[in-house]
């Protein structure tokens, strides 16, 4: 279902992302190789030839592993929460998706743009309510399996007090990041969160997003992988005294289709 909202400040928001300095860190190496050589062409049109195994270069493949801003759900389609249950018995969406405005959609057309002879593919690994520790739980069959070239985590929304405190979640991340380093040959991106609106939170808010965001940065320094901070880009947009509500399609936590593009443009600052 498509989504309807609107940001007030949409053009704001992006002038101010594309000319914010110091939000990434890392270079993501293999994949900007990949972005190169792999351009969809079989080996004898190509003056990189075969791949280390003999075979034709596969497209690069970027994996995003999320929740559901990953998975590109944006406004309520039910008026309170109390109406959840009645909808999810009867099999209808509680919330408007429409993972073509998401970001990784959006970072898909900007990769395009800046490589136009290589045809990118991406996996959407973003499942809504999700939280780190499912995110782990589904690691193998979600990202291991599928090699990627480049994976981007963004999971630390969704962690209630019933999953632990925020130590919890950091040692959950720093085995995710371990085991993508282990097992496949992905450049890894932590990336921060959006801001949340936590006057509407219709749940407890569990341990601070703050500190969750503190320790994304912490892993991605002790594991030296890149970080795409776009925590620190919403930030000091509300500062500067824009609403963090009128950022957010449902009002708590899912960024409007110009937060995604926000969200795409942090990411494209690696390349």
């Amino acid at each position: 279902m498509k989504t309807r909202v609107e940001t007030p400040y949409a053009k704001e928001f992006l002038a101010y992302a594309l000319e914010f300095e110091g939000c990434v860190s890392g270079e993501p190496e293999h994949f900007l190789k990949v972005m190169k050589h792999n351009t969809g062409f079989c080996g004898s049109l190509t003056k990189y030839g075969l791949d280390r195994k003999g075979l034709q270069r596969r497209n690069p493949l970027v994996v995003g592993l999320g929740d559901s801003v990953t998975a590109g759900h944006f406004e309520m389609l039910v008026r309170d929460f109390a109406g959840f249950p009645a909808f999810i018995k009867a099999g209808k969406p509680v919330e408007a998706v429409d993972e073509r405005q998401s970001y990784l959609e959006k970072f898909k057309d900007r990769l395009s743009d800046r490589y136009e002879a290589t045809s990118v593919s991406v996996l959407n690994a973003g499942i809504a309510g999700d939280n780190m520790l499912g995110m782990e739980a589904r690691l193998s069959r979600d990202v291991i399996a599928h090699d990627p070239d480049l994976t981007i985590i963004n999971g630390a929304l969704n962690w209630g007090p019933e999953l632990g405190d925020n130590r919890n979640f950091y040692e959950s991340l720093k085995r995710v990041v371990r085991r993508i380093k282990r097992e496949t040959g992905s450049d890894i991106v932590l990336m921060t969160p959006n801001m949340q609106c936590t006057d509407n939170l219709p749940y407890p808010a569990g341990d601070s997003l703050e500190e969750r965001v503190k320790l994304i940065r912490q892993v991605a320094a002790e594991e030296n992988t890149c970080l795409a901070d776009v925590y620190k880009v919403w930030e000091g947009f509300v500062k500067a005294g824009h609403p963090v509500a009128a950022l957010l399609a449902n009002g708590i936590n899912h960024p409007t289709p110009a937060g995604h593009q926000v969200m795409a443009e942090v990411l494209m600052k690696f390349f």
